[in-house]
C-alpha cells in the first residue's frame, strides 16, 4: 500500500479545545477555552475529509456514527502521528511531563522509566538514589497565550456588532514560534497515511484549510514518503527490522477506551489479543472528548491514557515495522489514536 505524510504548515498561533464546555451560557460569566499542545487525531482527520470531500469531490458521509463517517470518506486506510516539526526536528508530545521530547531524549526516557519500575522502587531513598531522568526539550508553557473577548448580540440589520453585557472569556493559543529556548522558524505538524487513499491526494500543492478552533488556518499539503517511519527506524531502531528483549511502546497519541473497566485491563486485553508478553505500563490517565461533529453535536467522551504514557513488553524477533503499522491502542486507532512507537532497550 502506498503511504503519504500528510503536512499542515502552521502559520499563526493555534487552538486546539481541551475537553470542557466553553458556552457562557454553560459556564457563567467568565468561561475560559484552554488549548491541547498538538490536535488530537480527530482535528486531523476532519481536516483530511474536508479536503476530500471539496477538493476529490467525495460523497457527504451518511453515517449517524462519527468514526463510521470518516470511513465512508477515507476509505481503508491507516493513520500514524502525530509529530511536530521544529526546523526539520521531529518532536514528540509528553502530555506527562507537559513538552516535547526528541528522539535521543525519547529513548533515554524509556530506559531509565523501566530501570526503574522493574526495581520496582518503593522508597523515597530509593527514588533519589535514581540517576535524574532526561528533561523535556521545550515545555508547552512558554508558548502559551491567553486572548480575552466578550460574547456577541446577534447582528442587528445594521450589522453593528452588540456585546453581551458580563460575557467576557479568555481563549488560550500555542504559538509554536515562541518556544523561548529555540529559534523557529518552521512549524509543522506530520501524520502518515497508509492505503489507496494515498494514489488520490495530490502532492506538493498546499492548500488553505480550517485546521483547530477560533477559525485557525494551517496550510495543507501531502508528499509521497514516510517521514515518520523513517525517522524512527533510523534514530530508535538503528535501522533494524527486528527486536529481541525488551521493548518499550511509546504512546505518541492519545489512547481512547470505553466506560467499565480499568484502563490497565484493556491494556492487558490487548496485549493478549497481538500476542506480547506485557511486563510494565507507566503513564497517567484523563477524559478526553472525541470532539465535535460538523453540525456542532459533540462526539463521545472517552477515559484516554495521555501521550507520553509508556508500555513495557518482552517477546523475541518483534517486528518494529508490524508493530508500529499495526493495531494501535484502543478505539478508533485506525485514524491515528493510540499510535505507539517502539523502542527497543538495551537493559
Amino acid at each position: 500500500m502506498s503511504i503519504v505524510t500528510i503536512i499542515f504548515k502552521i502559520v499563526e498561533p493555534m487552538m486546539f479545545r481541551e475537553s470542557g464546555e466553553f458556552d457562557p451560557f454553560v459556564r457563567g460569566v467568565q468561561s475560559k477555552a484552554s488549548t491541547l499542545p498538538l490536535p488530537t487525531p480527530s482535528t486531523v482527520v476532519g481536516a483530511l475529509t474536508t479536503y476530500c470531500i471539496a477538493i476529490l469531490n467525495k460523497s457527504i458521509p451518511k453515517s449517524n456514527e462519527w468514526l463510521e463517517r470518516y470511513k465512508e470518506v477515507l476509505g481503508d486506510v491507516k493513520i500514524k502521528g502525530l509529530l511536530l516539526s521544529l526546523n526539520g526536528e521531529l518532536l514528540i508530545e509528553d502530555r506527562i511531563s507537559n513538552g516535547f521530547l526528541d528522539m535521543i531524549t525519547l529513548k533515554s526516557i524509556c530506559e531509565k522509566k523501566y530501570k526503574k519500575l522493574s526495581k520496582k522502587l518503593t522508597s523515597i531513598e530509593e527514588l533519589n538514589k535514581e540517576e535524574e531522568e532526561p528533561k523535556v526539550i521545550i515545555s508547552f508553557e512558554e508558548s502559551k497565550s491567553i486572548r480575552i473577548g466578550t460574547a456577541l448580540e446577534k447582528r442587528s440589520e445594521s450589522s453593528v456588532k452588540i456585546a453581551k453585557e458580563g460575557y467576557l472569556y479568555s481563549t488560550e493559543y500555542i504559538d509554536y514560534f515562541s518556544f523561548k529556548k529555540k529559534k523557529v522558524d518552521s512549524v509543522k505538524i506530520l501524520s502518515e497515511l497508509k492505503g489507496d487513499l494515498a494514489n488520490e491526494l495530490i502532492l506538493s500543492k498546499e492548500s488553505p484549510i480550517k485546521f483547530g478552533g477560533e477559525s485557525r488556518v494551517a496550510l495543507l499539503s501531502f508528499k509521497k514518503d514516510a517521514q515518520i517511519f523513517n525517522k524512527i527506524k533510523s534514530e530508535l531502531w538503528d535501522n533494524k527490522d527486528k527486536h529481541s528483549g525488551i521493548l518499550a511502546l511509546y504512546l505518541s497519541t492519545p489512547a481512547l477506551f470505553r466506560g467499565g473497566k480499568r484502563i490497565k485491563e484493556y491494556i492487558k486485553e490487548w496485549t493478549n489479543q497481538v500476542n506480547y508478553n506485557l511486563l510494565e505500563v507507566y503513564g497517567e490517565s484523563e477524559l478526553l472528548s472525541a470532539g465535535f461533529e460538523l453540525e456542532g453535536k459533540r462526539k463521545p467522551i472517552y477515559s484516554s491514557l495521555k501521550p507520553g504514557s509508556i508500555i513495557f513488553i518482552e517477546g523475541k524477533d518483534l517486528n518494529l515495522s508490524d508493530i508500529y503499522w499495526g493495531k494501535g491502542l484502543g478505539e478508533a486507532s485506525e485514524i491515528g489514536y493510540g499510535t505507539l512507537l517502539p523502542v527497543p532497550l538495551k537493559v
